[in-house]
């Protein structure tokens, strides 16, 4: 008896952390979350903020998560990279609809709905040949197949680097990359270098602070307000911009975050911005650091230096000449975020203070 419980309780655990990494939502938000999320009241306590303009906003397609790839590949097509979508993917029109999910995809496996804990299988169950060939996000992210354990709108985590790869390589002229981070292993101050390159992400995260995760969202920027440290995201039930701590899932966090994801997109013309020149030294360095940049000469600049928790510890404004001098001896050693903001952009480089 004591062995039987004891080979229950494992298999439980083990079903519910696999299931932690899993969006189980489906298009109507579930009851009592917060739809909201943060409202900034006094403008004055907001330390630094960003937004990634030009990402566009979609409504959920049969899928959270091929819902988020696909405004994170919208942003591409829309930058430089024109071929991913037919015409334009600025908003949801049908062209963009059926490469996120096709007709073919909610037929073969999105019917017949199923909602947990009823499992229905679909087309995606052995003999093989009977379903269509892969053709949007949601084939390649393996969303609602039955095989795959997937419920009615329902994706992997897992499943995320090979839907944006293999839609790339196999729907379009362009190939990918795309990168998981636990959490843990991706700081604020990270977070905050990719949203300054207009890099957009997705993420993993718990919507109703139940300690499990349930949403796939897209992340479009942040804001550091009175201390604290927020995620700017479309998350798929609106059009609408939304800000929520950057913190880990836990229970009582709500829309606390699992994992989150890069991208890359190779091909076509570039959308990063000009390269700028830029130089600092000494690096490694203990009281003054110079930063030179014959690119920003004659530029109004702004210095943010944050540390590995995205706090903002030091904060400069002047006008470049070929040159400046900021005093960092106040801060302790260690590595730091230095973020310089021009007219044009946003130059991101590392130090380190010994």
């Amino acid at each position: 008896m004591k062995k039987y419980i004891l080979i229950s309780l494992l298999a439980l655990a083990q079903t519910l952390a696999v299931s932690a990494q899993q969006s189980t939502t489906g298009e109507i938000p579930p009851a009592g979350i917060d739809l909201i999320g943060h409202v900034t009241k006094n403008s004055t306590d907001i330390q630094a903020q960003y937004l990634i303009a030009g990402v566009p906003a979609y409504y959920w397609r049969y899928g959270c998560g091929p819902t988020a790839l696909g405004m994170v590949l919208g942003y591409y097509d829309e930058h430089g990279l024109p071929e991913i979508f037919p015409g334009s993917s600025a908003t949801q029109t049908p062209a963009v609809q059926q490469a996120i999910a096709s007709t073919e995809h909610y037929n073969d496996y999105s019917l017949p709905l199923d909602y947990y804990p009823n499992l229905i299988n679909d087309l995606s169950e052995l003999p093989t040949g009977d379903e269509h060939t892969d053709n949007c996000i949601a084939d390649y992210m393996a969303t609602s197949q039955s095989f795959e354990g997937n419920y009615y709108g329902w994706s992997w985590s897992s499943d995320i680097i090979n839907a944006h790869t293999q839609f790339l390589s196999n729907e379009t002229p362009y190939t990918g990359t795309c990168q998981y981070y636990a959490f843990a292993s991706f700081s604020f101050a990270s977070f905050m270098a990719q949203m300054d390159a207009n890099k957009p992400m997705m993420a993993l995260v718990d919507t109703d602070d139940d300690g499990f995760t349930d949403h796939f969202i897209t992340l479009i920027g942040y804001k550091q307000e009175a201390g604290t440290n927020y995620y700017a995201c479309y998350q798929t039930w609106d059009y609408t911009v939304h800000y929520y701590e950057y913190a880990q899932i836990a229970v009582g966090q709500p829309w606390g975050i699992y994992s989150v994801y890069t991208f890359t997109v190779n091909g076509g013309s570039s959308i990063d911005e000009p390269e700028i020149e830029l130089s600092l030294y000494p690096n490694p360095v203990s009281e003054m650091l110079t930063i030179n940049s014959a690119d920003l000469n004659g530029q109004d600049v702004t210095i943010y230096v944050f540390n590995t928790t995205g706090q903002l510890v030091l904060q400069h404004a002047n006008e470049m000449y070929g040159s400046l001098q900021i005093d960092v001896s106040g801060l302790d050693a260690g590595v730091y975020m230095m973020q310089i903001q021009y007219a044009d952009g946003v130059v991101n480089r590392e130090i380190v203070i010994q």
